[in-house]
């Protein structure tokens, strides 16, 4: 069909699916303590812009709420999927999806969460892969 010909979703042959699906783990686990630190330089080299000020605005509102204290989040497990990589002409976009058990609270127990990351990564330039959007699925 004329749909199944201007399709640019999938995972490219040769892709390292594996090796990115462990470096995108690593990332969940240093984007989440640099966010419990509200640490914004972290943030900054790890998302786009449009992120970044979305992200601002969220710590902005936690620390309204909670004053300075920094947060803490365990992630007690971690499991990732590369749901498939989108051609955008001039970038890539990965779509992956998170899941797994995560204890915000010292005195709760876990809680379960998923929810997909979109990340970009320019054609050229040395820049590697950026968070530029989030989705809760849980």
């Amino acid at each position: 069909s004329a749909l199944a010909g201007s399709q640019n979703w999938g995972v490219p042959e040769g892709f390292d699916a594996n090796g990115f699906i462990e470096a995108a783990k690593r990332n969940f686990h240093t984007l989440q303590a640099a966010w419990d630190r509200s640490d914004v330089t972290t943030l900054r080299s790890m998302m786009t812009d449009g992120m970044l000020e979305e992200i601002r605005s969220q710590l902005a509102e936690r620390e309204s709420h909670t004053g300075a204290a920094p947060n803490h989040t365990e992630v007690m497990m971690l499991e990732a999927q590369l749901l498939g990589i989108e051609d955008l002409g001039t970038a890539y976009m990965a779509s992956v999806e998170f899941s797994g058990m995560i204890r915000e609270e010292p005195s709760s127990g876990p809680a379960p969460f998923r929810e997909v990351w979109n990340m970009t990564k320019a054609k050229t330039g040395a820049s590697g892969w950026l968070v530029a959007g989030v989705q809760a699925l849980q």
